[in-house]
């Protein structure tokens, strides 16, 4: 049952990821959440390549934003 939950929101995850990139801009903070978002969804689908691009595109985007060193780290 909750696999099929998380399969039904996924295109909800999806649409506020597109959305936030195009209204904030990749690197907003916001952004940034939803793309961590997306990865922990696609994890919890089991879809565990797809998850760690999400993951790897955050932290990019993150060190680029925030430094190596920042307080949420």
């Amino acid at each position: 049952m909750q696999q099929g939950k998380l399969v039904e929101a996924e295109p909800y995850y999806r649409e506020m990821l597109e959305k936030r990139r195009r209204v904030l801009g990749e690197e907003n903070p916001a952004t940034l959440s939803a793309i961590n978002d997306m990865a922990v969804l696609l994890r919890s689908q089991g879809r565990l390549e797809e998850a760690i691009q999400f993951l790897r595109e955050a932290v990019e985007k993150r060190r680029r934003v925030h430094g190596e060193v920042h307080h949420s780290r």
